[in-house]
């Protein structure tokens, strides 16, 4: 009896649990989405309305749709010490008034005309006027006079004055000694308000470029839903900004700023550039409508492109519906988001088309049911694993403490999610719709027009040259030994390059990035920095309602270590406490003084602050440092603060030292009650302290996740392995580039590293999921799945970079950088998954799926048993054009040479095959071996095994 002829590859390959387990879970994920195909193409009609009516009942919880601008709610972390205290001192220290700020610019603004035409701009302004307020309602007041500064103010803003002086009037007034203001008579400061200043060989002052102009309004803010709102001091902005940019032709430069500048230019820079999205979005229609048809009558998928297209906007609607009613609020960056999803979601519908077009010739002569069960169940798994690992990414970022980057990622999760939904069922029955079109020849824009039988299409359209330069060009020479030798040199360099620049990738974040660069309130910020360089942000440290009696000595040290402190700017601190000691010590008996120059007693002690405060022109200016609960007895103090500025800090590094100096100075000294330091710029300042840490953070937590989803979904941990290195390649390539592109990690790019994983993990997952599914070499199966996914993979990286590519010409920061980053994402996404996984994978890829390169029990063909028996079986049936020889112990002959057969992946059999010997016992025998390589719905060439049955019939071919 003739020995058993064994595959060699089949004896080595003994499953493991792993593999038995993963077997198990793609045959069944497999088996779901065959059967939902089948599903689909059978009630195509009754879908598409099931998910319509989903995403309209999804949209529902747009009812409870709210948009949050406030930074404080966006950017600051939640639990934020800067924020409890910000709260604390408006309690305490409610804001009285808000300045406006007006920059004057000139060769010499110490000019008369300057100074004149500074007094008929002054006029204006203080003529602005609205339904609610003019200036003098508007004005704080500082005694009978409204508080407006500038140097007219020496002058008194007298209009006959100021029209006659000369250049030598004005120079003398302000080299003056102890100059006094005639309006406030208080001390009054010139070279604080003059920038640039020139001096004469003398060192007096002889001209300057830049002088300030400020105007005090009243704060009359009321508390509406959570945020602050003055609509009376809003709408007399208005005003004074539109007076203050009127064009003028006096040689003056005029610059202004106002309260609401932020919220008008920063907000107004990111919805301006929409244009250029909504642009973006008609782009990749058109290239999404390209890619998936074919240009003829026929074969264009014109409805399938526009269908995707909804499915993206559906999946966006159901999310914010979803999100809405959980109570996530949608921010400014949100805007990004229907960009962001349709660059995923298309990756996702390319797949599942590129699966329905690589269908065999003999799977495509099937009817449309099993037709779309197959390519759905092909698509599935991929498109499953992409999605949910996105999914787990976001999920990720969602656990953040930014609340701004929490809701994005919830709402891009929730999105990615119902995308995925609509691919497998909306958009999948348009597609089995829009197959039944083409069979019927209907034409493809207007499909009630039938097409005659003898309508061919041009040759032209029936190229696909993407996949004809993946097969013919790309994929051989990138898996020859030079190619791969040239792809790891390659691949080494940038990583190399990439790691010195995540090394030197730093933390900085200036809130002016957010303007755009023509913006006036940019150019305020910008200029004030370069005219007075000098002027550091205030600070100053409260301390609430403590025994200031038993605690005096202490604040004394407090002021001493204030004062001593690094970062605060020499002679910069002032202390009501230490002032009101030195009057205590210049006006009392000293027999009434203890030791430390201090009444004896706690009652004199409160008595004697009251007098100081009220009574002493030192003590009056300090009125607004320390809230009493009353001016008689007993008196005791609720609050108070000592007041300082910083030195000029160079980046958010030296802020965040500065911020941390100035907390455990104040918690050294121990007060038994409320004491911190607090400054306006804490918030922004607190987030970037966090935000290095959130980034790495959430990119570990994230990578971690991917892996154990991917290593689910793949059911394969080499597999798994490979894609999860390809995802940190290609997140330090992005990180390091960003040094060399002259990013910093800031809240920005920190929401965008994020997104980055769930676009990385796309790119290597597809490819690595297609080389599970092919049997043979590995070097066939890196071919192959290139040739089969590397088209779709390309497809939506492009698509991707094609909803970005016009944010290059934005002016705003935000779309700038997320340009930027996602130009690396892209580029280094498809270099890893389309340029080194294949090299990786013919070295060192993992064993196919026990489901790879195996037909299908329910899936016979009547063409591959017409074609056996036209070569001499009896119930034959392969089409084969190639060498087919059947390996006995004891011979072996080969059939004609135009015999090579075609077959697609089922699920596996044992390779135990019986011989063409009718008489023969079943299961017994050799099997018969070709130049067949098995693919993925795919041809190729490698072996195959024909299973056979009773009386030589062949119901199944197995690879």
């Amino acid at each position: 009896m003739a020995a058993k002829s064994e595959d060699p590859r089949e004896k080595a390959k003994k499953p493991n649990c792993m593999k038995r387990c993963s077997n198990v879970f793609v045959s069944a994920l497999e088996g779901f989405f065959y059967r939902l195909g089948k599903l689909v193409a059978g009630h195509p009609w009754l879908t598409i309305l099931l998910t319509l009516l989903l995403g309209g009942s999804l949209s529902a919880g747009m009812v409870k749709f709210y948009q949050e601008s406030r930074a404080e709610k966006l950017w600051v972390p939640y639990g934020s010490q800067a924020l409890v205290h910000e709260n604390w001192v408006s309690e305490k220290f409610p804001a009285k008034f808000r300045f406006e700020f007006v920059l004057i610019e000139a060769d010499n603004v110490l000019a008369p005309s300057v100074l004149q035409a500074m007094l008929a701009l002054d006029t204006s302004l203080k003529n602005v006027s609205t339904d609610a307020a003019n200036w003098t309602s508007i004005c704080y007041q500082i005694g009978p006079n409204c508080w407006s500064s500038s140097l007219l103010e020496l002058w008194s803003f007298d209009e006959t004055t100021i029209n006659g002086l000369t250049q030598q009037n004005i120079l003398d007034k302000v080299n003056q000694n102890n100059l006094i203001s005639p309006v406030t008579f208080r001390p009054y400061d010139v070279e604080a308000v003059l920038g640039e200043i020139r001096r004469d060989s003398g060192g007096l002052i002889s001209g300057a470029r830049a002088t300030t102009m400020l105007y005090s309004v009243k704060d009359q803010s009321v508390e509406r839903q959570g945020e602050r709102v003055d609509e009376i001091r809003n709408e007399w902005e208005k005003g004074f900004l539109e007076v203050a940019q009127q064009k003028r032709s006096d040689g003056v430069t005029v610059t202004p700023f106002a309260t609401r500048s932020f919220g008008d230019e920063g907000g107004g820079a990111i919805q301006s550039d929409l244009t250029l999205l909504s642009a973006g979005y008609f782009l990749i229609i058109g290239y999404v409508a390209m890619v998936l048809g074919k240009f003829n009558c026929i074969e264009q998928n014109i409805y399938v492109s526009l269908m995707g297209v909804l499915c993206v906007g559906l999946s966006i609607i159901g999310s914010m519906g979803i999100c809405s009613a959980a109570g996530a609020a949608y921010g400014p960056v949100h805007s990004i988001l229907p960009f962001l999803i349709l660059g995923i979601g298309v990756d996702d519908m390319f797949v599942v088309v590129s699966a329905w077009n690589n269908l065999s010739p003999a799977d495509k002569k099937r009817d449309r049911r099993h037709q779309a069960a197959l390519a759905l169940k092909h698509a599935g798994v991929s498109i499953t694993v992409t999605s949910m690992t996105d999914v787990v990414a976001f999920g990720v970022g969602a656990s953040t403490i930014l609340p701004a980057l929490q809701s994005f990622c919830i709402y891009a999760a929730v999105s990615i999610f119902l995308v995925f939904v609509y691919s497998c069922t909306l958009f999948f029955a348009v597609m089995c719709l829009d197959f039944q079109r083409w069979e019927g020849r209907r034409n493809a824009c207007c499909c009630c027009y039938r097409h005659k039988p003898d309508y061919k299409p041009t040759e032209c359209s029936q190229k696909d040259r993407l996949q004809l330069f993946f097969q013919k060009i790309y994929a051989p020479n990138l898996l020859t030994i030079p190619g791969k030798i040239v792809t790891l040199i390659v691949v080494s360099a940038v990583l190399g390059v990439s790691i010195w620049g995540m090394i030197n990738l730093r933390q900085n974040f200036d809130s002016t990035w957010f303007l755009p660069d023509g913006s006036y309130l940019k150019q305020y910020l910008t200029k004030t920095e370069a005219y007075f360089p000098d002027d550091g942000f205030e600070v100053d440290i409260y301390v609430g309602d403590i025994d200031y009696y038993a605690e005096r000595a202490k604040l004394h040290t407090l002021y001493q270590r204030f004062e001593d402190d690094t970062y605060v700017t020499d002679g910069t601190v002032t202390s009501w406490f230490e002032d009101y000691k030195t009057w205590v010590n210049s006006t009392k008996n000293s027999t009434l003084l203890g030791p430390d120059g201090h009444a004896t007693d706690s009652t004199t002690f409160y008595q004697w602050i009251v007098q100081f405060l009220t009574t002493d022109a030192t003590g009056r200016s300090h009125s607004a440092d320390v809230q009493l609960n009353s001016t008689t007895s007993p008196v005791t103090i609720t609050a108070s603060r000592m007041r300082g500025t910083y030195k000029t800090l160079r980046d958010s590094a030296e802020e965040i030292e500065a911020m941390d100096s100035l907390i455990a100075v104040t918690d050294s000294v121990g007060f038994n009650g409320d004491a911190f330091p607090y400054a306006r710029q804490y918030r922004g300042w607190e987030t970037n302290k966090v935000i290095k840490l959130e980034l790495y953070r959430n990119l570990g937590i994230a990578m971690a996740a991917v892996f154990v989803i991917t290593l689910l979904l793949l059911a394969d941990i080499l597999g798994s392995l490979w894609v999860l290195l390809c995802v940190v390649l290609t997140l330090v390539d992005v990180g390091g580039m960003m040094h060399h592109w002259g990013l910093t990690i800031d809240t920005v790019t920190t929401n965008i590293m994020i997104l980055a994983i769930g676009l990385a993990v796309d790119y290597a997952a597809h490819i690595c999921h297609t080389f599970l599914t092919i049997s043979g070499t590995r070097q066939d199966r890196a071919r192959l799945a290139l040739v089969n996914m590397g088209p779709a993979v390309f497809n939506g990286g492009f698509s991707t970079f094609l909803a970005f590519v016009l944010l290059a010409t934005s002016n705003s920061y935000v779309f700038i950088t997320f340009f930027k980053v996602f130009f690396l994402v892209v580029v280094f996404g498809c270099l890893h998954g389309l340029v080194f996984l294949p090299v990786v994978l013919s070295w060192l890829g993992p064993a196919p799926y026990a489901t790879a390169g195996v037909r299908d029990k329910e899936q016979p063909d009547a063409g591959y048993i017409e074609k056996a028996q036209s070569e001499g079986f009896a119930n034959p049936g392969l089409d084969m054009n190639g060498d087919v020889h059947v390996s006995t112990a004891m011979n072996e002959f080969t059939k004609p040479a135009s015999f090579e057969p075609r077959v697609t992946s089922q699920p596996v059999y044992p390779p135990d095959i019986p011989p063409p010997d009718y008489d023969a016992p079943q299961g017994q025998g050799s099997p018969i071996r070709t130049n067949l390589g098995s693919t993925n719905s795919v041809h190729g060439h490698g072996e195959a095994a024909i299973r056979w049955g009773s009386r030589g019939q062949i119901p199944q071919v197995s690879n």
